[in-house]
């Protein structure tokens, strides 16, 4: 009985939290569109505006929906797999002739965000601020996924102790916004270059 009360009071807790969430994610969601709008301004910048409404529109439900209800850790994930699926076929698109991409592809995969950022900076598609962008990401990309305190303190928080438990509770106070931002900057300056959402 005992653990029938235990599970009733986590899915009370759980809904209660869904419901809170709820109500910020129209804030959130606004933070986002203004350091969009910043970023990809109608003015002068059309064509970065026009792919990057396309882009966002495309990729970026998820993290964006994470986002909203307060998941950033998984936002972030998210956004990871993401950047790094495009950052792979980019870097395999300016590797290899369309016959021997396959082969290449299986080599590269296994490679990192952080490899292939600076290989896409070789090929002078990225420069050195978008290599720096994409290692911090990947670095808290596997600093949350295996809930690693120490990484995510380092990167997020000055150092600042946090616990294995807080970690989700720590994350969620980190605004992510310039994160997706970066990731959606990313992606559209490698569309310039292919057409990166039908890959």
């Amino acid at each position: 009985m005992q653990a029938i009360l235990s599970i009733n009071r986590t899915i009370e807790e759980l809904i209660s939290s869904i419901e809170a969430s709820s109500t910020i994610a129209h804030t959130r969601l606004d933070n986002f569109v203004q350091a969009y709008t910043t970023e990809f301004p109608l003015e002068p910048l059309l064509e970065d505006r026009g792919r990057a409404d396309a882009l966002t529109w495309a990729l970026m439900d998820g993290p964006l929906v994470l986002y909203a209800i307060g998941m950033n850790g998984s936002a972030i994930i998210e956004l990871h797999g993401i950047l790094e699926r495009f950052v792979l076929r980019e870097t395999v698109n300016h590797l290899a002739d369309p016959s021997k991409r396959s082969p290449t592809y299986r080599v590269l995969k296994r490679r990192t965000l952080s490899d292939l950022a600076s290989m896409l900076c070789d090929l002078e598609v990225f420069d050195r601020e978008d290599v720096k962008f994409a290692e911090k990401l990947n670095a808290l990309r596997n600093g949350l996924a295996h809930k690693n305190p120490e990484v995510i303190s380092k990167l997020l928080f000055s150092g600042k102790e946090i616990s294995f438990l807080d970690i989700d509770s720590a994350i969620g106070k980190f605004d992510c916004v310039p994160l997706i931002v970066g990731t959606i900057r990313l992606l559209v300056r490698m569309s310039k270059t292919s057409n990166v959402v039908n890959q």
